[in-house]
């Protein structure tokens, strides 16, 4: 005790000097590191070029090594995440970004952005898909082979593939895509097995989920029947997916497309741009009725795709009769305020929890005996001859399981709002001789924004190092501040920084230090967006600068109002479209769709 040193008093004063000095210390580091941004990236590309050449002695291809500047540093996977291992459940591995390129973005995000026009939403193949990036295939094979010359072979191709992909495209405008073997594999998979492929999107951005690649392997390569199944039209006007099923059938003429939605369309819903429109998206319930809407037009679709298989006979008329309890749901909102559904909502969260739960305990048995989790390494690898298979293939987060669940009215799949929930595919029969077969979200590479993928839902937020540049990427295209119900600034310049500080305020979002937590705002700005209650939803081209679309539903509409006033005897020489459409029936007004209101004002002079 006597031969230790006494500590010697410190003050508050000589504290704040400390942290002081500490702080512009730091500054002046960041100073350095913005001057040197150029080297940098010239570093981290050779220090990627010399990981790669091990790949050829056997070595870890995206081997971690620590870069001599730390702030540079990229976390590539590891070789056990990049091939998969067999003893942890199948996950996605994606690269992620360096902490100087995380400082630039929420440096960038505190600054005034500037709205851009509601054109900025419009998107076209040729936008998105400049350059379109080949996918892996499979590596030929042949029956001599053992399982571990199979898996090597396979291993070095998928390397060889990653190698060409960072070569011949930059780094940082490479889009998140799957590093993960093995997930590839469970694509592959499916694809060899099936006789139909139904590419399923989110009709919110329904392009940037159908990669121009896939399609053409499909289609073009292996002759193979495909639908487009677009999912969650409750979340966008109809109108809106008028649009873009007329976009795809002009640009992909061989495939069918099919609405489809687990939930009832709200039809007083009529222009999904509107900022009124986009607040009351945000008091929808998180959980409402499940009610399925477009299976039977799914079915329908698979069978006019005019599939023939000489062992196979498949009484599709009768199927879709078995499948079409959930057709006729959409109930008539017109008639019950916003508050009478959110107790309808709220009465059965209540109760659902109690009625799963009896469903699964009287089930149970009957789902194992339909649901099989394949294993890829002992599986047919050409479609069954004495099946139909029905591959669902898509992005994490579109929907794939839920549909099946749809299907069945029973949850025969598990889902979760997180992407990349399911980890392998799995098979369940639909009939006797049709099987559906789901697999696992894939991202497939392209030159997309990262913060365009995050808002989309490709990438778990959790694992979302840096929010705010998606945040701004959203408010410049919508007004996030209005639909938010923020209160405005005294400048009225809104940065993404300042509406997530605003969000926090709001929601009273705190740090430990009485601070806005922007970070946990962020977060639950970016759920919001992938639950649907704050919409980001895209165009096709000219949907805001041309009557093209509004004049083509017209058309059909004016033709359907023909049909079924002949149907009821009705004086179709009446002018005024209104009243006519007043005569009809309910069931014929419920198809003709709560777009026919906007229509009705419609000046034929316009066209």
């Amino acid at each position: 005790m006597g031969n230790g040193h006494r500590k010697k008093p410190f003050s508050g004063k000589q504290k704040k000097k400390q942290l002081q000095a500490k702080r512009e210390k730091n500054l002046s580091i960041k100073e350095e590191d913005s001057d040197e941004e150029i080297e940098a990236d010239k570093h981290v590309v050779r220090k990627h070029a010399d990981e790669r050449k091990y790949a050829e002695n056997g070595e870890s291809l995206l081997k971690k090594e620590q870069f001599n500047n730390k702030d540079d540093n990229i976390t590539l996977p590891s070789t056990q995440k990049l091939l998969g291992s067999s003893k942890s459940r199948l996950h996605s591995v994606f690269e992620k970004s360096s902490p100087r390129e995380i400082r630039a973005q929420r440096k960038a995000s505190m600054k005034a952005f500037t709205r851009l026009p509601s054109t900025a939403l419009e998107v076209s193949v040729n936008d998105i898909y400049t350059t379109v990036i080949d996918f892996p295939k499979r590596p030929s094979w042949h029956y001599g082979m053992t399982k571990e010359e199979l898996e090597s072979n396979e291993e070095h191709y998928f390397r060889q593939w990653l190698d060409d992909v960072y070569n011949k495209y930059p780094r940082e405008e490479l889009s998140f895509f799957e590093h993960n073997l093995d997930v590839w594999r469970q694509l592959w998979r499916v694809l060899e097995i099936s006789d139909i492929i139904l590419i399923v999107v989110d009709i919110r951005h329904p392009l940037l989920h159908f990669p121009p690649s896939l399609y053409n392997y499909v289609v073009k390569d292996m002759k193979r029947k495909m639908v487009l199944v677009f999912n969650k039209v409750d979340l966008v006007a109809e109108h809106t997916v008028y649009s873009w099923t007329k976009y795809f059938e002009e640009q992909f003429p061989e495939i069918s497309i099919v609405e489809f939605s687990c939930y009832p369309r709200d039809n007083r819903f009529v222009d999904d741009t509107s900022t009124a429109f986009l607040q009351k998206r945000t008091k929808r319930p998180k959980k409402r009725r499940y009610q399925a809407l477009g299976i039977k037009e799914l079915l329908l679709a698979c069978k006019n795709t005019n599939l023939v298989k000489q062992d196979v006979e498949v009484n599709w008329t009768e199927l879709i009769e078995q499948y079409n309890r959930n057709a006729t749901v959409c109930d008539n909102l017109d008639d019950i305020t916003e508050e009478e559904v959110e107790k309808i909502d709220a009465i059965q969260e209540e109760s659902s929890s109690d009625v799963e739960s009896l469903d699964a305990e009287e089930n149970i048995k009957q789902i194992e005996n339909q649901l099989k989790v394949v294993n890829i390494n002992n599986i047919e690898t050409s479609p069954h001859k004495t099946l139909i298979t029905i591959g669902l293939v898509g992005h994490p987060n579109v929907g794939k399981s839920s549909l099946i669940n749809s299907i069945f009215g029973k949850v025969v799949v598990s889902t979760s709002r997180t992407p990349g929930h399911t980890n392998h595919f799995q098979t369940i029969h639909l009939s006797k001789n049709i099987r559906l077969c789901d697999s696992p979200g894939l991202v497939f590479p392209s030159l997309l924004l990262k913060q365009l993928q995050i808002l989309l839902g490709m990438y778990p937020i959790a694992q979302v190092q840096e929010p705010y540049s998606s945040i701004q990427y959203m408010a410049e295209r919508i007004p996030l501040e209005s639909i938010l119900k923020l209160k405005t600034l005294e400048n009225n310049e809104w940065s993404a920084w300042n509406i997530c500080e605003a969000f926090a305020i709001k929601q009273k979002y705190y740090t430990k230090a009485s601070r806005p937590d922007v970070y946990r705002a962020a977060n639950a700005i970016l759920r919001l967006v992938n639950d649907g209650r704050i919409l980001l939803s895209f165009k096709p081209p000219e949907f805001f600068t041309s009557l093209k679309y509004l004049i083509a539903q017209k058309n059909e509409i004016d033709l359907q109002i023909k049909v079924e006033s002949k149907k009821m005897g009705i004086n179709t020489k009446k002018t005024d479209k209104k009243e006519i459409f007043e005569e009809l029936n309910s069931q014929s007004k419920q198809q003709l769709g709560g777009y026919f209101e906007l229509l009705i004002n419609y000046n034929d002079d316009k066209n």
